[in-house]
């Protein structure tokens, strides 16, 4: 498949995916370091608002759907602690290899749209970082994240969005559209990866379309903050109850 150009837009469906997860084998060996870089670190704060939001204490149990490398997977292993559980699926096999493991984690390559294997009910709290907008489906996303849940769990969505302040949007088109491409090429090797970037998030759908799609999709009480002057948005909802 060749090397996505910024002129052209970005394909959908099954195409879509295939480019996606051969993007992510690539790069695998240089993500935690790229990410480190682009973020300033800011990642690990961000995760750690994910795992506050999630509401886990010890001994609950955690789905970390396009888990990637597992940075966020093992926060939420150290916060449910050695009596807990968190299961991380990622469909790209050179991530997953690229994890470290923990104690309490299992990895599993698996589609995060169709989570074969994964119980239903069987989660306090179901998680994804920065992969929503690499899913074709959002609908058969949330409808997966809900299904595992218990009811009651919580289910958070964290993503990159485009800013609507005008510092933030000066700095993110300097950022992301300029930096990120040629900074992520250089240190990846594949410049083709971090022009993928800032294309995808300008094709995915706004802070409050996801909320909707979300609220849709078995969840309710759907909640949604911008964080990082808008760059970063977390998306918050709980599994509907069984009804009586």
């Amino acid at each position: 498949m060749g090397k996505l150009r910024k002129t052209t837009r970005l394909p959908s469906g099954a195409e879509r995916a295939l480019l996606v997860r051969e993007m992510f084998d690539r790069i695998a060996g240089r993500y935690d370091l790229l990410n480190t870089v682009m973020t300033a670190g800011l990642h690990r704060l961000w995760n750690r608002k994910v795992v506050r939001a999630t509401g886990l204490g010890p001994g609950g149990k955690a789905l970390d759907l396009a888990c990637g490398t597992g940075s966020l997977t093992r926060d939420l292993a150290k916060k449910v602690g050695p009596d807990g559980y968190v299961l991380g699926v990622d469909f790209s096999r050179e991530m997953l290899r690229a994890a470290k493991p923990a104690p309490n984690v299992e990895y599993r390559l698996g589609d995060a749209t169709h989570l074969e294997g994964v119980p239903s009910g069987a989660f306090d709290a179901a998680t994804i970082a920065y992969g929503a907008r690499n899913i074709p489906d959002l609908d058969a996303l949330f409808s997966e994240m809900a299904r595992t849940l218990r009811p009651g769990g919580v289910a958070v969505c964290l993503e990159i969005a485009r800013p609507t302040g005008r510092v933030s949007s000066t700095f993110y088109g300097l950022w992301f559209d300029r930096i990120v491409p040629k900074l992520g090429g250089l240190i990846s090797g594949d410049a083709s990866a971090y022009s993928y970037l800032p294309e995808s998030v300008k094709e995915f759908v706004a802070p409050g379309e996801l909320a909707d799609i979300i609220e849709r999709n078995g969840l309710q009480d759907v909640t949604w903050k911008r964080l990082a002057g808008g760059i970063i948005t977390l998306h918050r909802g709980i599994r509907r109850p069984r009804a009586s």
